[in-house]
């Protein structure tokens, strides 16, 4: 029985053989959902943000297989099936017809152990306050203008947010601490050239179990830093990168490149020996990036 599963931050559309049901994306509904399913149901939904988690995990303890997969991919399978029409209820729909046809090519979900998730969620969420930071700095010549008294109560703004956001990322390294495995790869990842204990743990955070890579490249080609291969008759755009997979897990590593070509020789030669023959100089710190990206995998999983 495939199952297609569209979520909302409120709602969950279901769409299980000709019947399409809707539960509430809660705790109680979501019991309700899972208790609703025959016994060799197979189920699928998007990576929508966070709202798919608790769903795919009450789903994976209870035994179901559990496939989630990138929205691109269904979004991909609707325009080749010339769709016109979006709802929840279609999209239900559609996602339990491509399980049906995909099944077979699809890993099934594995969720991260506790702690590493609760990790995640941290350094997701402090670099989230990060960007509203940012916007409140921009904000604060405005409310200068405005009236003296109201500008000194803007001011404490960026400072608040810094001290929760260093607060968040204090948390996550001492549950990173007290788990051994992710512990030994934030160490590991301190190892490569222009990683510190900040980006390890930012690093970790957005690239999840990296025992579920088979390889390097596999590792890479998540991180979106692999070349796109783009070619048609005259035109060839391949010098583009995928871009597929998480952005900040992508700036992480250009962050690291950068700091990478200034302190460590190796970097440093590959960097001038690309730009020297004529590439981009944005070009040759995503070529470092994604050696470093391989690297880091190399250096946790092997």
């Amino acid at each position: 029985m495939f199952v297609g599963v569209d979520i909302s931050r409120s709602r969950l559309d279901v769409a299980i053989a000709d019947e399409l049901l809707q539960f509430p994306n809660t705790y109680d509904g979501i019991a309700a959902l899972v208790s609703r399913l025959p016994a060799d149901a197979a189920v699928l939904m998007e990576a929508t943000g966070v709202y798919y988690r608790p769903l795919a995990y009450a789903l994976h303890r209870a035994g179901f297989a559990v496939y989630v997969v990138n929205p691109l991919q269904v979004r991909a399978y609707a325009r080749s099936l010339l769709t016109r029409n979006k709802t929840d209820k279609a999209d239900a729909r559609l996602l339990a017809r491509f399980l049906a046809q995909y099944r077979a090519d699809l890993t099934p979900y594995e969720p991260l152990p506790e702690a590493l998730y609760l990790a995640s969620l941290l350094v997701r969420f402090a670099e989230g306050l990060n960007t509203q930071r940012t916007a409140s700095l921009n904000r604060l010549h405005a409310w200068r203008y405005a009236h003296p008294h109201v500008h000194e109560f803007a001011l404490s703004v960026p400072d608040s947010i810094q001290s929760l956001r260093a607060a968040l990322y204090a948390e996550a390294r001492a549950i990173v601490a007290a788990y051994p495995l992710a512990a030994s790869w934030v160490s590991a990842l301190q190892t490569l050239p222009g990683i510190g204990p900040t980006l390890a743990l930012k690093l970790l955070a957005y690239s999840g179990d990296l025992r579920r890579f088979h390889s390097a490249r596999a590792y890479a080609a998540y991180t979106g830093l692999t070349p796109r291969i783009y070619q048609s008759g005259e035109m060839d755009a391949s010098a583009r990168i995928s871009r597929i997979g998480p952005p900040m897990l992508r700036a992480s590593y250009y962050l690291a490149a950068t700091a990478a070509t200034r302190t460590d020789s190796v970097q440093a030669a590959l960097y001038r020996r690309l730009v020297d023959s004529g590439k981009p100089k944005k070009l040759a710190l995503v070529a470092v990036a994604h050696r470093l990206a391989r690297a880091a995998w190399a250096v946790c999983v092997r």
